[in-house]
């Protein structure tokens, strides 16, 4: 294809093949689509299509999950609010409801990895070790469990503005305990970002009218503990060979000690 020679001349071995593979494809079609798919491919150069691809595929790939994570997480702290709040429903006692909702996850889990095995990770759950399953499921599930608990005991002594300000502070808490296990290296663009962060919360307090210290300590203390527990599972979860491939498993071997 002679519009082709300077641009493929321009390249490196390594792209070239894998370039001129493409327009090979392309001649496969049929005549009258083939001329043409090659035209719009130069046009608009299969470089910048391949890092579009690639750019899509290690940071936006993960983005609808971390959607439905926000909005989750908001609607169980809207939940918590009503059950928990002391204008509300006003449920007297926090981790015994938090230690059903645990009760129902690894019912849950454990359910639907039993039925699909192969599919939710069920059978690596069963291959798994006492040593790896405690090693994993202990720490991390007590981590995780203080965090929601003294979530839930603070989230009924505070507005569920002030608890939300309060928990945006876990990505400080997440950088600070990455850095403690050698996970994150110290840059002055997370300094920074931590020091925004720090001080948006600051002010969150000043500007708190009902302040209840009580409260706000539990709440902080879940945050912290909320870094820890992210930065935990990281650890322990990657050392796992092979690793647990969907949450469906994580949540059926963290569950048991979460619920304890």
């Amino acid at each position: 294809i002679p519009s082709c020679d300077n641009w493929i001349k321009n390249l490196t071995l390594e792209k070239r093949t894998r370039h001129i593979s493409y327009i090979y494809f392309f001649l496969s079609l049929p005549n009258k689509h083939s001329n043409n798919m090659i035209q719009f491919v130069l046009s608009i150069g299969v470089p910048s299509c391949i890092a579009r691809t690639q750019f899509y595929k290690n940071h936006c790939i993960y983005l609808p999950a971390m959607m439905g994570w926000f909005f989750f997480s908001a609607l169980l702290s809207s939940y918590n609010k009503v059950v928990f709040g002391t204008q509300k429903m006003a449920f007297p006692c926090p981790l015994l409801l938090t230690s059903m909702h645990f009760l129902v996850q690894w019912v849950f889990s454990w359910t639907v990895s039993s039925v699909f095995p192969q599919t939710l990770g069920g059978d690596r759950v069963q291959q798994m070790s006492w040593r790896d399953f405690l090693s994993t499921g202990i720490p991390c599930g007590l981590v995780t469990s203080l965090d929601v608990g003294l979530s839930n005991m603070s989230i009924a002594r505070i507005s569920i503005t002030f608890y939300t300000m309060i928990k945006a502070s876990t990505p400080i808490f997440v950088l600070a305990w990455a850095f403690l296990f050698g996970i994150e290296e110290i840059t002055l663009t997370l300094i920074a970002v931590v020091g925004v962060i720090a001080a948006g919360e600051f002010l969150t307090v000043l500007g708190e009218v009902d302040f209840d210290s009580i409260g706000f300590f539990l709440c902080l203390s879940a945050s912290v503990l909320s870094g820890a527990r992210w930065t935990l599972m990281q650890l322990k979860l990657n050392k796992l060979e092979p690793p647990l491939e969907t949450t469906i498993a994580t949540m059926r071997v963290l569950s048991p000690s979460m619920l304890i």
